[in-house]
């Protein structure tokens, strides 16, 4: 009975940051998918100890030859094949983006579900990757995406690089303008746009073909730890793998994240109470 549950442990590759110290990234992932009954795979982009956020973080981005050799390693014991679904984070350099498409189009489009955490900057900061990474992104990765999971930032940031026209929103609440913007310019894959503002609520705003739903709960006012962003795309994979979407859905994950959204004694996302499906 254990090995034919193992058998169908649905399984994710993960295309991501590692960090040793930090629950962030491709790491939370390898902490948090064996909490919620899935396996994992993860393909890191950088080698680090830390979350930037605390201070220098030790380690560096892992370089081209080696990430490249790694995606070989895992596409010829056929990891990405056997995959239910890929996810993608953090990227250091605009290269790994172009392998990692490579890697997916090989071994994903059309397969399997392709969630694309578009991974550039915030509304605090602008924009924290290099420009060449976020064009990178944009050009190579969100053609193949079944679904993006963008901050709201992001999203915009996204748009006026696909040439989209940005609707004014000024004096329009955030969920209120970012709705208007979803519904002006379709898109060929499922937007969740996160960390949006609604009177005092913060939550997802959901995109699936013509139907466009929010979910949301009451704003934590004290410091959100990082990782936050990463447990929301890891949780959507979850749906996507089994092809459920829809606002009870949405309405679920979002109830899920904001509880889990504490602080362990480091000041790290806690992952204990992290536990049963993906969704």
């Amino acid at each position: 009975f254990l090995c034919h549950t193992v058998f169908l442990m649905k399984s994710l590759l993960v295309i991501s940051s590692f960090v040793a110290g930090s629950n962030v990234g491709g790491s939370l992932a390898m902490k948090v998918l064996p909490l919620l009954g899935m396996e994992v795979n993860l393909l890191p982009t950088t080698l680090l100890g830390r979350h930037p956020g605390w201070g220098a973080p030790g380690g560096g981005a892992v370089p081209q030859a080696l990430f490249d050799g790694m995606a070989a390693g895992l596409a010829a014991n056929d990891l990405p094949s056997r995959s239910d679904a890929v996810v993608t984070g953090y990227f250091a350099t605009a290269d790994q983006v172009r392998s990692a498409a490579r890697l997916i189009s090989d071994h994903f489009s059309g397969r399997a579900p392709v969630i694309v955490d578009p991974i550039m900057g915030d509304t605090d900061k602008g924009l924290y990757v290099k420009e060449e990474v976020a064009a990178a992104i944009v050009a190579e990765l969100l053609p193949l995406a079944d679904a993006i999971t963008p901050n709201v930032f992001e999203f915009y940031e996204i748009e006026r690089r696909l040439g989209h026209g940005i609707l004014d929103a000024e004096g329009l609440p955030e969920r209120t303008g970012i709705r208007a913007q979803l519904a002006h310019n379709k898109a060929p894959y499922t937007r969740f746009v996160t960390s949006v503002h609604d009177s005092g609520h913060v939550g997802i705003m959901m995109q699936a073909g013509q139907e466009i739903d929010f979910a949301a709960r009451p704003l934590i006012k004290e410091k959100v730890p990082s990782g936050t962003g990463d447990l929301v795309a890891l949780m959507i994979a979850g749906a996507c793998i089994d092809g459920r979407l829809s606002q009870k859905v949405l309405d679920s994950l979002v109830g899920r994240v904001h509880s889990a959204i504490h602080t362990d004694p480091r000041g790290e996302l806690a992952i204990a109470g992290i536990r049963g499906q993906a969704i």
